[in-house]
């Protein structure tokens, strides 16, 4: 459990429960345990909330904690709460069950000793706080402690009081102490935090560098400060400290310097406290000092605070001192008391150590067993996530093509039937092929898929069909393939039009066996799986040229899906950038809420040639160079392609387009093709290649856009490459997308 995890033990919340049920016994039995527990989602499930809360033995979030500190605030009327329990506490500890940090203080029985070992207290109790102590040279019974809540955690002002009490408590185990008192000199909370926890009744204002706490209802000052600034200044400590050079570096506060000082934090001397710090002078921090203190009250919870407080500080730093009751006449001191000093301290060191393993182990216990929790739920949320998906399987838009595409799939999705997809690249191919997959009988099995065109055919082939050990070089172990993998479910074979002869030929016989083998294997496997494939390429065309098989296409083939371009579906631009400027705001925690008009104009002028893909590519760059207090997508924030496609069109009159051409060329060209026709035939084929270009190789599609068969198309194409046999065919014959 990290700092970005706050966690603190039920050592600290049973001290407060049982303070609450011996002082406030009817308020007790109407506070809410079971929903001061249900705060936090991993922990919701845990049964008898107070027993669990009040078992020292446990752990909880620290948000849960201070649920449990604001309810006993409110219970009990008092914003002192938590420093009051903590008292109580310690003065009612059981001698016969003691906790170990209590067996070692009465071990000790030395107060100085006992908060030499402040911070073991903190990494055993809560995960987010450091404790560091020390003691000045001329100052007897008197030990500093500065107290530092790490980040993102930031104190409160029930958790503050309740160290404090903490502190207290502890020192008057001590059989020889006679009085306690622990003084804060400045303290890290806030005070917006202390202002916050009283609701909205007041307000903070400032002017330059005073500050007032405003009462909302009535307009009175009830509280006035000024912004300070502390300065690092070097405090002489006593040399006998040892555990401050022993602690682990990540754990102290501040380092100890060579000369036996530390850097603290402290207020400006008068004459000081207005004047500018040079570069190079000693570091400052912004604070707040309390000129005129007062008193917050909300809903029966009051607090006074003095003239003088600081707050805001980097650390809460404590002045504990305690006086000693006086010695009876006839005790002697006992020889080798400093000998028997030490032999305590080791001791104590190795129960400290005892107790932080302790705790460690039972932390990661707890943690798993809080993380199986947070598993089932999320689980849970995945499946209703999915339900609610059902219809459209995250596929988004409501264009009249897609309509037509998501009727379809419902309609195919519960039989078991072969389905080909086909559509450009970056279209959303695989997300079809999953909401079918998701509305099929199939959809408790699982749903594999294989890019084939990401695999050399050795390795697509034992992808597909697995291999048996000693295949080959490097089959130092049997390996199941997707067809078993995907027993009982869908297997979508992505890119199909790349697979090879020989990939092709093993493919065909588990479509029309429904058997395999293993490679290297010779016993034949059941395939129960749905095969849904899916291609960019127009297998057609391939299998003119030989490049695919016409019975593996006619296997394939038996229910056709297209998915359209994106700009075959340009009413679904809006709403596609909308989701996905949004998606990307949320996981990179912006306040993007969509795009300007201006910036949704150039998204509709500009055909999107990666598709969706594109798109979404085209929106997550918007929002990662999109400032943090940007709101909105502006032109600016998108590539240059999409504001230059947005230029004005050239004109589409013909007539005018004629007019341009020289006339000597278009004599040439006359001449050349020998005739109108001719010239016409030639322009009418120069059309037609562009189209299957635009159209990245597919003939099918730019037969089908420039209102003609496939069927035309070759025959044209196969025309045009008899007229001209000697021609370079590389510039005039359109040719299919191999990539």
């Amino acid at each position: 459990m990290t700092a970005l995890n706050p966690w603190i033990t039920c050592l600290q919340s049973g001290i407060l429960i049982r303070h609450l049920d011996l002082h406030y016994p009817d308020q007790s039995s109407k506070v809410d345990f079971q929903r001061i527990m249900e705060t936090v989602e991993s922990v919701q499930d845990i049964r008898q909330a107070k027993h669990f809360l009040a078992d020292p033995s446990n752990w909880i979030p620290l948000s849960v904690f201070r649920e449990l500190v604001k309810a006993c605030e409110l219970a009990s009327g008092d914003k002192d709460f938590t420093y009051h329990a903590a008292l109580a506490y310690y003065e009612t500890v059981n001698p016969e069950t003691p906790t170990l940090l209590e067996t070692i203080v009465v071990l000790l029985n030395n107060v100085e000793m006992v908060f030499r070992s402040v911070n073991d207290w903190a990494s055993a109790y809560t995960n987010y706080l450091h404790l560091q102590s020390f003691a000045h040279p001329h100052e007897s019974h008197t030990v500093h402690i500065l107290s530092h809540y790490l980040p993102p955690v930031e104190p409160q002002f029930g958790n503050l009081r309740l160290v404090q009490g903490n502190f207290e408590g502890i020192a008057k185990l001590d059989r020889s102490v006679h009085s306690v008192t622990c003084e804060e000199l400045y303290s890290q909370l806030r005070l917006e935090t202390l202002v916050n926890e009283f609701g909205d009744a007041y307000v903070i204002t400032s002017t330059k560098d005073r500050i007032n706490v405003v009462r909302r209802s009535t307009g009175e000052v009830a509280i006035t400060g000024r912004s300070i600034l502390l300065t690092e200044v070097a405090t002489p400590i006593k040399q006998d400290h040892p555990t401050l050079a022993e602690r682990p570096e990540e754990r102290i506060i501040i380092k100890p310097k060579d000369n036996g000082t530390l850097s603290l934090w402290t207020i400006p001397e008068p004459s000081r406290a207005h004047k500018t710090h040079r570069p190079g002078e000693n570091a400052t921090w912004s604070a707040v000092q309390i000129e005129r203190g007062g008193t917050l009250t909300h809903g029966g919870l009051s607090t006074t605070v003095k003239a003088g407080t600081i707050f805001n500080a980097p650390y809460t730093h404590y002045r504990l001192r305690w006086t000693l009751r006086p010695s009876p006449a006839h005790d002697t001191p006992v020889t080798g008391t400093a000998a028997l000093l030490t032999d305590r301290m080791a001791f104590a060191q190795v129960l400290f150590s005892h107790l932080k393993n302790l705790q460690t182990t039972h932390r990661h216990t707890l943690t798993m067993l809080l993380r199986n929790v947070e598993l089932v739920q999320e689980n849970i949320q995945l499946k209703q996530e999915l339900s609610a998906q059902q219809d459209t399987g995250g596929i988004v838009g409501k264009s009249v093509p897609l309509q037509e595409l998501l009727a379809l799939i419902h309609t195919i999705a519960p039989s078991d039937t072969t389905v080909l997809i086909t559509g450009e690249t970056g279209t959303g191919k695989e997300l079809a092929a999953r909401l079918i997959h998701q509305l099929s009988r199939r959809k408790e099995r699982r749903f594999v898929a294989v890019n084939c065109g990401a695999l050399p055919e050795t390795l697509l082939e034992s992808e597909l069909f697995g291999h048996e050990k000693g295949s080959f070089t490097g089959a130092v172990a049997q390996k199941k393939g997707k067809f078993e993998l995907a027993e009982g479910g869908t297997l979508f074979l992505d890119e199909i039009g790349d697979i090879s002869p020989a990939v092709q030929v093993k493919l065909l016989r588990v479509l029309q066996e429904r058997e395999f083998q293993r490679v290297g294997g010779t016993s034949d496997l059941k395939a129960n799986v749905r095969l849904i494939a899916a291609t960019h390429r127009d297998l057609t065309s391939l299998m003119e040229q030989d490049l695919f098989r016409s019975d593996l296409f006619y296997r394939l083939n038996v229910i056709q899906l297209y998915v359209p371009a994106l700009r075959e579906r340009a009413d679904d631009i809006p709403q596609l950038a909308l989701h996905f400027a949004q998606s990307f705001a949320h996981k990179m925690d912006k306040p993007i809420a969509g795009l300007t008009p201006e910036a949704l104009q150039l998204c509709l002028t500009y055909k999107w040639p990666g598709n969706i893909r594109e798109l979404e590519n085209v929106m997550e760059r918007a929002v990662t160079l999109a400032p943090e207090e940007r709101k909105w997508i502006t032109p600016d924030l998108l590539p240059p392609i999409l504001r230059s496609a947005a230029q004005p069109a050239p004109s589409l009159d013909l007539a005018e387009f004629v007019d341009r051409i020289d006339w000597d060329t278009m004599l040439q060209s006359l001449k050349t093709c020998g005739s109108l026709t001719g010239l016409l035939h030639d322009l009418e084929w120069a059309i037609t290649r562009r189209a299957v270009a635009e159209y990245a190789g597919n003939k099918s599609r730019a037969a089908k856009i420039l209102g003609r068969t496939y069927r035309w198309l070759r025959k044209l194409e196969s025309e045009m490459l008899a007229s001209n046999p000697v021609s370079d065919t590389s510039s005039s014959q359109p040719q299919d997308n191999h990539s």
